[in-house]
């Protein structure tokens, strides 16, 4: 069985997203993952949390336009929509400026932004295939 801490890793290698550290699975929901956040006392948060301690503390860009965020108009976006049990995943959840949150709404990344979909999707797959890997 794969551990936690290799699945519950972000698929994003930028900045803030390799500030967050797997801590654990949430005691009273086992699948849900806490992160730490480097150079934040307190914690660990969800997913969400993390990342919106993450940009106060690191800064961010948006993933779709690179305009550089701050924590008061960082939004975090739900790549695949907010249904079922990975809408909140970690690799599900992108920062994004809110226009572009706002403009994207609910249409596939790819749709809304192909250069964005595709570093998202090759990102993704690398992640996937390192993960098969070392399944054997």
């Amino acid at each position: 069985m794969e551990r936690p801490e290799i699945a519950a890793r972000p698929c994003l290698n930028s900045m803030p997203y390799r500030a967050l550290v797997f801590a654990r699975l949430h005691s009273d929901e086992m699948k849900v993952p806490l992160y730490w956040v480097a150079g934040v006392a307190d914690g660990p948060w969800s997913a969400t949390n993390s990342l919106k301690k993450a940009v106060g503390a690191h800064g961010a860009t948006c993933f779709y336009c690179s305009a550089t965020l701050a924590k008061d108009t960082a939004t975090i976006d739900h790549v695949e929509g907010q249904t079922g049990d990975a809408a909140n995943a970690i690799q599900n959840l992108v920062l994004a400026c809110k226009p572009c949150n706002a403009k994207k709404g609910h249409s596939p990344i790819d749709a809304f932004k192909p250069d964005a979909g595709r570093e998202w999707l090759q990102a993704l797959h690398a992640q996937v295939e390192e993960r098969l890997r070392k399944l054997g």
